[in-house]
């Protein structure tokens, strides 16, 4: 996965994940920036969403590739 920012696109590393009181973060690495990803329950539609988006792009390609 690649992040575009304002100062370049940068590489994104998933570099580990634990449980904070209660609640997932995910840490990760863009190039020399450590970040962080704080999930909230608000944050559940919004993941959903995405991943419905993701599910559906990768059906659509396979269908029009031939593969499906």
């Amino acid at each position: 996965m690649r992040v575009l920012s304002p100062v370049g696109t940068f590489p994104v590393r998933l570099t580990g994940a634990r449980m904070e009181r209660g609640a997932p973060v995910i840490e990760a690495a863009m190039g020399a920036w450590r970040s962080e990803v704080r999930l909230e329950p608000a944050d559940l539609p919004l993941l959903l969403t995405a991943g419905a988006i993701i599910a559906v792009a990768f059906a659509a390609g396979r269908l029009t590739s031939g593969h499906g």
